[in-house]
């Protein structure tokens, strides 16, 4: 064992350094990777849709969901643009593709709901419907 490990040997003096973009490059895939994995299996950020829990929560309020707690859902498309939920903030088109779907799955969870829990799912729609979605990918609603 060498005991003069802070002075760098001849191999590391010769490798090529990444270049400001490249590194960039790593930063943002890694951030976007790790954002993404937050959000799929930790906890995510919702706003209140409707003013049905108007006693205790107003419209438009933002609140952090955990989905350690109730177990997170694994995504049935899981083709789709990250920080998007169902279609894309300026072009209006879907953010996911269909292609590949995926059974329905739930990951275990910590507790179960209890009476009073604020609980977050997706509001049903008929299969008839014009603007049909993946059940992953239909709006949210909280109560």
């Amino acid at each position: 064992m060498s005991w003069k490990f802070w002075n760098k040997s001849a191999a590391d003096t010769n490798k090529k350094k990444k270049s400001a973009s490249r590194e960039w490059f790593d930063a943002i895939i890694f951030a976007v990777v790790a954002a993404t994995l937050i959000r799929g299996l930790f906890i995510e950020a919702f706003t209140i849709p409707t003013p049905s829990m108007e006693r205790s929560l107003l419209v438009g309020d933002f609140l952090f969901v955990s989905k350690v707690n109730y177990g997170a859902r694994t995504p049935m498309t899981p083709v789709s643009f990250p920080f998007a939920h169902h279609t894309m903030p300026i072009f209006d088109v879907k953010s996911y593709w269909d292609g590949i779907k995926l059974p329905y799955y739930r990951l275990p969870g910590l507790s179960s709901v209890k009476k009073g829990d604020v609980v977050v799912f997706n509001y049903p729609m008929d299969a008839d419907s014009p603007l049909y979605r993946p059940v992953d990918k239909r709006e949210n609603y909280i109560k």
